[in-house]
Formats: C-alpha cells, structure tokens, sequence
C-alpha cells in the first residue's frame, strides 16, 4: 500500500498542499476543505500534518455498507465511489486517524485518493517536506 508521509524537519506549514489537494478535489482554492489536517498552535506555528494512513486493513472499507470504499490493490490505496457513498457516516466514525468526513456541498465521504496517483501535494509541495511511500 502507498501512502504520503510528512517529514517534519522540512515541513513549513505553508499549506500549499491543502490549496493543492483542495482545488483537485473541488475545482477552487480552500485549504480547510482539503483531504489532510493541519494543525497549528496559537499565533500560526506550525505542529503537525497528518493524511490518510490508506491502512493495509482498512477499517473504513470493512463499515461501508456500499462498497463504496474498497483497498484497491492494483492502484496501492483505499479509494472511494462516490456514485456508491450513501453518506451514512460509518467510515468516519470508524477511521481511527479522522481521515474521513462527509462533504456539505456533496453529502458524500471525502478522502484522499492520492489524486488518482498523480499526488499533487507531494509533486508541488515548496520544500519537499512530502513522499509518497510504499509499505
């Protein structure tokens, strides 16, 4: 399974992944709607970046009542058919890393899909602070 990982050393907290990721996944420019979680302490420093972990025993894959969500094993990550999603939530009651929400414009899950493996985030991140690693 693929996965991105964060060094945190090189990580500026920019956030220029989160516009990427975000304009990918909804055609505009919005970090907080981005498929990853920043978290900053007070005044704006930087803490920590976290993705979705694209776990080898996905718990997510195994609640979706859909098969919505499946580990593709060709592609190397859990993806998601959103044409499946019934937004029932189960997923992102069961991630144990809070990588999953339900999108308010579409009512269906969000996560990352490693941008259909093209991982814009990793190839546009300023400082090379981003990978994509195979477990």
């Amino acid at each position: 399974m693929k996965k991105i990982i964060v060094n945190p050393e090189l990580c500026t907290g920019c956030e220029t992944c989160a516009l990427i990721c975000s304009n990918y996944n909804l055609g505009g420019f919005n970090p907080h709607r981005a498929c990853l979680n920043i978290d900053h302490f007070k005044q704006g420093v930087f803490n920590s970046l976290a993705f979705c972990q694209q776990c080898e025993n996905a718990v997510c894959s195994k609640v979706c009542p859909t098969n919505a969500l499946k580990i593709d094993q060709e592609k190397g990550y859990v993806t998601l058919d959103k044409e499946k999603c019934i937004a029932c939530g189960n997923c992102v009651e069961q991630c144990p890393f809070d990588m999953i929400t339900i999108d308010p414009d579409t009512n269906k899950a969000f996560k990352c899909q490693m941008c259909d493996g093209e991982t814009y985030c990793v190839q546009y991140c300023p400082h090379n602070a981003l990978e994509v690693h195979t477990k």
